[in-house]
């Protein structure tokens, strides 16, 4: 998914590459269970790996508030700005997915004829009902909508505020209630108050030390995996996972941004942190492209389960690397120039 980055804490590229690759095994395990491969589980530790997602929704209130919370009220410069770095990062990139797999779905290739408002929905990031074209990009819509409520905060900071607790707040008691409108889902979904808590961490983190590091990051860890490991032994209702789940989220960035000095470079993670875009992008489509040449090369070239298992999350790996370096960069540089913006730090 995007989330901006942040070259002071080398740590949060940690949390991209481990989030990333919860979400790409967890959509590998399960496509491969489709009747139409496999037809059973493969690795089903993956099972729960959708718990990346949430990672995800605390890194990026975390980021965000952390690379604006100086920012001047009432500046339009400031608020332009923000809605250029945030347009340049995530819509160009999208598009190149976007374009060729609408393209292929009008051409009778792929399940389903998109409608005229789910291609435009999946062109701007606008709400829909269901996902047609690119099944990850409902994190993205989520994503955008905290970035237009943050934007209050350009405005007034104490107002900005209120509205984003009230959103999230109202959003997890609402979550309780039954047979809602899916408009009504989206738009108080317990998912943003994910956003909510790594605000809050990068709130604290901006005015000292955090204390209790090593505590609140193990405590993270234990109620990460503890939740991990209870979904994978039976189902969870959907809005107490996230909760769960986001709430050790939240102790791991707390308690990995508290250590100082884990602040240090890794090369494979900081490479798999800044391709996580490119990999949320293309991903899904990939493993599906994947695993029907594996059904169809069946007879000619047979791996097993676990083989092709490791061939997909490598290929998907491989080819966001690329996607990252050849597509991805140059779009959004390309975007900076037409722009003509004056001269922007990398995107964050």
């Amino acid at each position: 998914m995007a989330i901006p980055s942040n070259d002071k804490i080398s740590q949060l590229n940690w949390v991209r590459a481990v989030a990333a690759f919860l979400v790409v095994g967890y959509h590998c395990e399960i496509t491969m269970a489709l009747p139409t491969y496999f037809g059973s589980s493969v690795i089903p530790v993956f099972k729960s790996g959708h718990a990346g997602v949430q990672l995800f929704f605390v890194l990026s209130g975390f980021v965000v508030f952390l690379a604006h919370s100086r920012d001047r009220e009432r500046d339009w410069n400031v608020l332009s700005l923000f809605a250029f770095k945030r347009f340049r990062r995530i819509y160009p990139p999208l598009w190149l997915v976007i374009l060729p797999l609408t393209v292929m779905l009008m051409a009778g290739i792929g399940t389903g004829m998109p409608a005229v408002y789910d291609i435009v929905a999946a062109f701007l990031i606008l709400p829909v009902h269901n996902e047609v074209i690119l099944g990850t990009e409902w994190t993205l819509r989520h994503e955008i909508l905290f970035y237009l409520l943050f934007a209050l905060f350009f405005w007034n900071r104490r107002v900005g505020l209120i509205i984003l607790i009230a959103w999230a707040v109202v959003g997890s008691a609402v979550a309780g209630l039954s047979e809602q409108h899916w408009l009504v889902e989206f738009l108080l979904s317990p998912n943003h108050l994910l956003f909510l808590s790594g605000m809050g961490i990068a709130w604290v983190s901006l005015r000292g030390d955090l204390p209790g590091g090593v505590a609140v990051l193990a405590g993270g860890l234990a109620v990460f995996a503890a939740s991990y490991a209870l979904s994978l032994k039976m189902p969870l209702d959907a809005d107490f996972s996230i909760l769960m789940f986001g709430t050790g989220a939240s102790g791991v960035i707390y308690g990995l941004v508290a250590l100082k000095r884990l602040n240090r470079p890794v090369a494979l993670l900081d490479a798999a942190g800044a391709s996580s875009y490119a990999l949320y992008l293309i991903h899904y489509p990939l493993i599906s492209v994947l695993l029907k040449l594996n059904k169809r090369l069946s007879g000619r070239i047979e791996l097993s389960p676990y083989l092709c298992f490791l061939f997909v999350i490598l290929t998907c790996y491989g080819a966001s690397w690329a996607f990252h370096r050849w597509l991805e960069k140059p779009a959004i540089g390309m975007v900076s120039s037409i722009w003509r913006r004056p001269p922007l730090a990398e995107a964050v």
